[in-house]
């Protein structure tokens, strides 16, 4: 039998293969409301520090202004949650998607499924704007 000396290791390095993460939440078909704030999540084999998104209008193609959606263009991920807290803002209600081009600074695009931006009734009591939040996945803050 032959022994062979040990070889060493070579340095891990992310790409944008190892970074492409699944999106969790929001997924394909999900309802979330104006004014509730949810858990972006994924599932990625590298740990995220930075990602930089964009809420697109799934009709016309277009980014919505971060002051418009809520979510910043740039994000620092803290290591322990790996999420995006995302407070939806005042958007017109419609049809919606979650577009990725930047992970810790390795450009790509990934995109969540494309889910449904609705309105909370007016006249709602703060009560139940809890609910509808907690019952679509997020919280009222």
């Amino acid at each position: 039998a032959s022994t062979s000396s040990p070889q060493a290791t070579p340095p891990v390095t992310a790409t944008s293969i190892d970074l492409e993460p699944s999106f969790t939440f929001p997924q394909k078909g999900d309802k979330v409301y104006i004014g509730c704030t949810y858990p972006i999540s994924w599932q990625s084999s590298a740990t995220i520090n930075s990602l930089e998104t964009a809420l697109i209008d799934a009709g016309a193609r277009k980014s919505i202004d971060q002051t418009k959606s809520g979510l910043a263009k740039e994000n620092t991920i803290e290591k322990d949650l790996q999420n995006l807290n995302w407070k939806v803002g005042v958007v017109y209600p419609g049809k919606y998607y979650i577009k990725v081009s930047s992970i810790n600074d390795v450009a790509l695009e990934i995109r969540s499924g494309i889910f449904t931006i609705s309105n909370i009734p007016k006249g709602t009591s703060i009560d139940e704007k809890e609910k509808i939040c907690k019952k679509s996945n997020g919280s009222f803050l």
